[in-house]
């Protein structure tokens, strides 16, 4: 038997109601008439990505935005903040920045899941990425619009010291151990010379490129490694001579914890991708053609740090 709804059953039967239900009958059958017609659903139109995607809420207030140090704290908070503020008023997402306490490295705390993003080196990278499989999201593009970076190892302005192999029984300073313009590259530099740490009469670590240009530009170290533009800019002003640049290798990038979700992820990498730090966006960032990235970012993937990767692994940078 076919199932009637009720409205559908009084409709058929009030037709045949005698006049005393005139009343009633007109109501029904004007009940009848108004029934809504059922919803059509066409599966021919495809609804493309955009129109359904979606960011991820975020378990905490805000998108947490961590850094690696490189200039003085303040003016690094400076920077990585006008970012965030253009990341929210991109992305539509609340953003906000993380400060690592000194001794504490950024790494740790991004495969803990206390940091989402983080604008970190090469070195801090490789290590997440084989810590807990955090991912790179871009990369950054230098002053000449390429994605690629050098570390320069310099002097002071009047040292006697001409080559590298003049560094054998000096001082020497480098960045921060995680850092890749000032550890990694320069201990490739290091070794293509006939260098080993073995080779200094003394050699520091230091938590951040200014700091180690100031060990040297004190006197209080023969020489030290620091990234490229910075070593450009201190050149320029008379206070370093530069002693050797390396090779480009691929930039510094903003990486993604593990446990961010992959629409979050690609919502933040197409804001990035569209970023014209000396453009349109020029005027909601601060100083940011002192960063490592100064003409904006372009897609990265975790196959272009391979050789890096090796070195890392070589002398002993990357956990076993």
């Amino acid at each position: 038997m076919n199932r009637q709804s009720p409205i559908n059953f009084a409709c058929h039967a009030a037709r045949y109601v005698p006049g005393v239900w005139l009343l009633l009958t007109l109501l029904l059958l004007a009940a009848c008439s108004t029934e809504q017609p059922a919803l059509s659903v066409s599966l021919e139109h495809r609804v493309l990505a955009h129109e359904v995607y979606a960011p991820a809420p975020t378990p905490t207030a805000c998108w947490r935005l961590g850094f690696d140090r490189r200039l003085d704290p303040k003016e690094d908070v400076r920077q990585v903040a006008s970012l965030a503020r253009w990341l929210q008023q991109t992305t539509g997402l609340s953003w906000c920045v993380q400060v690592t306490a000194p001794g504490e490295a950024l790494l740790d705390q991004l495969c803990r899941g206390e940091v989402d993003f983080a604008v970190m080196g090469t070195v801090s990278y490789l290590k997440a990425h084989h810590r807990c499989g955090a991912q790179i999201v871009v990369r950054g593009l230098n002053s000449a619009g390429e994605d690629v970076y050098r570390a320069a190892i310099v002097v002071p302005v009047h040292s006697s010291i001409t080559a590298l192999a003049d560094l054998r029984g000096r001082s020497f300073a480098f960045g921060a151990p995680t850092s890749t313009q000032g550890h990694l590259i320069p201990r490739l530099m290091l070794q293509e010379a006939g260098l080993t740490l073995n080779d200094f009469r003394i050699f520091t670590f230091n938590e951040s490129h200014a700091a180690t240009a100031k060990a040297v530009t004190s006197g209080r170290y023969d020489a030290g490694a620091i990234q490229d533009t910075l070593a450009f800019s201190l050149a320029e002003r008379g206070l370093v001579r530069i002693l050797a640049v390396s090779e480009p290798y691929p930039s510094s990038g903003i990486v993604a914890a593990p446990d961010v979700p992959p629409q979050t992820v690609r919502l933040a990498q197409e804001a990035l991708l569209r970023l014209n730090p000396q453009g349109a966006d020029a005027h909601a960032l601060y100083h940011w053609e002192r960063s490592e990235m100064p003409r904006g970012f372009v897609r990265a993937d975790d196959g272009d740090y391979q050789r890096l990767r090796e070195l890392a692994a070589a002398i002993g940078l990357l956990e076993p």
